[in-house]
Parts: C-alpha cells; sequence; structure tokens
C-alpha cells in the first residue's frame, strides 16, 4: 500500500512515517519512486507506536528493534534487553509519580492555606485609640473632637470628628474621610488601573527595576529606623511601597497611608484585615494638604517617588507640607526618579538628578546616604522627538539640618 494509506490506517502523518524511515526505524521498499508498504511495516509501526505509548524514545526504540530484527522478539537477548528498558522506564515513572504526588501536596497545602485565609476571623482596622492625640483640625490646627463613636479593639471604627472652627469629618469603617477632596484618582484622564490591570500593560523589565528600587529603599529604611512610633508614607499608590515592606514594620510602629480615592484605601485596608498580621495603621482619605495631624510627630516620612509627581500634579512643594511632621531626630527616606533624556539637550534640566539635589539643598536636609539604579531603558512616544530616555532611581536617606 503507499504512504497516505498507510498513514491514515495508522492515525499518523506523512511526515511521521517519512521520519521513521530515514531514522531506519521502518524499513521500506520503494518501487517506481514510491513506497510500498507490507505487512512487516504493519507489525513495524504497531510496535512503534507501542513503544512511543510507554515513554520509550526514539533512540530506544532504534536499539530495540535492532535487536528484535537480529535476534528475534522472543530470544533471550531481546527479552533480556527489553526488559530492562522496561524496568528503568518503570522506575523513572515511579519517580516522576513520587515528583508529582510531592507537587500536588504543595499545592493542596497553598490551596488550604488560602482557603483558610479567607474563612477565618478577621480584626477590624480602624484609628488607634493611642493616636487620638495627633488629630488636629487641618483648618485652624486645634484637637479635633470626637463624638458617636464606635470602638473595637481599641480602635475607632465609627465617629464623628468635628472642631469648634465649624469643621467636621467623619471615621467611617476605620478611614479619617474628608468628603471634601474624596474623589477617583485617575491617570491619563482614566480611572487609575488595578493591580491587574496594570500587570496586563507594564513591561516585566519595568517591573523589576522598581522592585530593585524598593528593595534598596526597604535596607535604608532598616539601616535607620532604629524603632520608630510613626511612619508616614507618601506614595502616589497607596500601600504600593507597604507590600514590600511590610514584613519588616517594627510590631509596635504605626503606619500612615494617605490617599483621596476613598475605594482604593478600603481595598488596601481589607487586604491588611485578611492577610497580614501587623495591625497598627492610620488611614486618611484626604488631600495631602488638608491632612488631620499635628507637627512634629513622625519619625520616618517615606517618599516614594511621591514629591516629583505631586509637584507634576498640583505645581505645590510637598515637603511644605511634610517636613513640619517630622520629629527633629526624624529621617525622611525616599526613591526619586529621575531621566536622563538622549538628542534632546532642550529638556535635559527638567529630568536630570540636580532636581533632588535643589530640593535638599533648598530644605535644609542633610544627605545620610544614596544608591543609584539604572539605567533603565524606555521607548516613549509623546514627549517631543525624544525616542529613547533612560531612567534612573536615586534611594536615598536624609534628616534636617540642625539651625
Amino acid at each position: 500500500m503507499k504512504i497516505g494509506k498507510f498513514a491514515k490506517m495508522h492515525n499518523v502523518t506523512q511526515d511521521t512515517i517519512r521520519h521513521y524511515i530515514d531514522l531506519g526505524l521502518l524499513v521500506t521498499e520503494k518501487k517506481g519512486g514510491q513506497y510500498q508498504f507490507s505487512d512487516t511495516d504493519c507489525s513495524d509501526i504497531k510496535k512503534i507506536i507501542e513503544y512511543k505509548n510507554m515513554s520509550f524514545s526514539l533512540s530506544e526504540i532504534q536499539k530495540l528493534l535492532a535487536m528484535q530484527r537480529i535476534s528475534g522478539e522472543n530470544s533471550n537477548s531481546f527479552r533480556k534487553l527489553f526488559l530492562s528498558y522496561l524496568e528503568e522506564k518503570k522506575n523513572e515513572n515511579e519517580r516522576v509519580i513520587s515528583q508529582f504526588n510531592n507537587i500536588n501536596n504543595s499545592l493542596r497545602e497553598k490551596i488550604n492555606t488560602i482557603k483558610h485565609q479567607d474563612n477565618k476571623d478577621v480584626q477590624k482596622l480602624g484609628f488607634p485609640l493611642s493616636s487620638i492625640h495627633l488629630l488636629k483640625c487641618p483648618e485652624c490646627r486645634r484637637q479635633l473632637n470626637l463624638s458617636e463613636g464606635i470602638i473595637e479593639n481599641n480602635n475607632v471604627i465609627e465617629a464623628t470628628t468635628n472642631c469648634d472652627c465649624g469643621f467636621t469629618a467623619k471615621i467611617k469603617e476605620g478611614i479619617y474621610v474628608d468628603k471634601r477632596h474624596v474623589r477617583t484618582k485617575l491617570l491619563n484622564g482614566k480611572r487609575m488601573p488595578s493591580k491587574e490591570e496594570y500587570l496586563a500593560y507594564s513591561s516585566t523589565q519595568y517591573n523589576n527595576f522598581l522592585y530593585k528600587g524598593m528593595a534598596l529603599l526597604v535596607e535604608q529604611i532598616n539601616k535607620y529606623q532604629g524603632e520608630p512610633k510613626y511612619i508616614l508614607e507618601l506614595d502616589n499608590c497607596v500601600g504600593f511601597f507597604l507590600m514590600q515592606f511590610i514584613k519588616y514594620l517594627p510590631p509596635d510602629s504605626i503606619y500612615i497611608l494617605i490617599d483621596y480615592d476613598y475605594e482604593r484605601l478600603e481595598n488596601l485596608k481589607r487586604d491588611l484585615e485578611n492577610y497580614y498580621n501587623h495591625k497598627n495603621f492610620i488611614f486618611l482619605c484626604c488631600n495631602y494638604e488638608s491632612m488631620p495631624l499635628k507637627d512634629a510627630f513622625a519619625d520616618i516620612i517615606i517618599d516614594y517617588q511621591m514629591t516629583r509627581k505631586h509637584e507634576e500634579l498640583t505645581g505645590e512643594k510637598l515637603y511644605d507640607v511634610m517636613l513640619p511632621l517630622l520629629t527633629k531626630k526624624g529621617i525622611i527616606c525616599g526613591v526619586y526618579s529621575y531621566k536622563e533624556v538622549q538628542n534632546y539637550n532642550e529638556l535635559k534640566s527638567l529630568y536630570d538628578k540636580t532636581k533632588m539635589q535643589e530640593l535638599m539643598h533648598n530644605y535644609h536636609l542633610k544627605l545620610l546616604d544614596s544608591t543609584d539604579v539604572g539605567p533603565f531603558t524606555e521607548s516613549i512616544s509623546n514627549v517631543g522627538d525624544i525616542s529613547q530616555q533612560k531612567m534612573f532611581q536615586v534611594i536615598y536617606a536624609c534628616d534636617k539640618i540642625v539651625v
């Protein structure tokens, strides 16, 4: 029979048949330029398929067929060779089965752990009672009063805050809310993407570049932090840096998170309640300029690329608001990103490192330590005729110069 019929009969492709012929697995006569397949070829292809179903390689099948052809299928030589191959393959499969069983056990444990986390009782996070003294009216700077409160586990969950000057705000589900400033966070005119949406369009290389900067920032904080009572985070993507730092947080430290997007704060709070052991947080839903916090309380301010971002968005200098919150011995640790532009010298001053150096000089800050990360090169298409730009990160720690 011809190759087409032979291949169809044994449910393989013609290319596979030709490959087996080239390897000598099939020994087929050619007549008139065409292969003619016999009953012997049918027997051989059945053997090849049988051996492949046992996971033998084509090289192993070659050796088995060669021994069969020179000694016979029922000879001691073939039986001995075939038995050794079968036992070796059986032992190999048992090792693989054992490996997969171990993997399945690990998967089962992880699944059960995650499901257990989802089903466990959670402690609600709220405004710590021990930190009520921090609350100052953002309008007149007098102490805020609390009323109509619900307290659970020493956290204020629901309350009204008010001042004699007429200012009022709420603590809602444990989050301080200044309703004057609550709004949805936008990026390029659209709602800020979720983590899943961000991951879908961001590059692995860029994410790794950011991750490296965060890892070095964690090292800087751990180097200088001591035992801070209050840590204030400045981050455009609220909690983005916290997720890398949280395992290093001293248990008694109170970490303060600020964002005007209530939904994003609420989602972050829910994750912290459900999946993390650290329970000391303050959540503020307001603008930076309207934070209800007294001066000189923060031991550490973490500025994760927010200083420049805030100035770009509002035109305001964020350090005008933040530096009064720092204690005399407090430090600022942060990441400052900058770009060196190629083929567009006119814009270089907008992107280079001198902006950070000027910032520190203008606010009488003393640099304690710094590390540069980069360059990371990314293609852009929305700034003039720049086609490539090199991005860097400076990871730094500084404190206030005593004057």
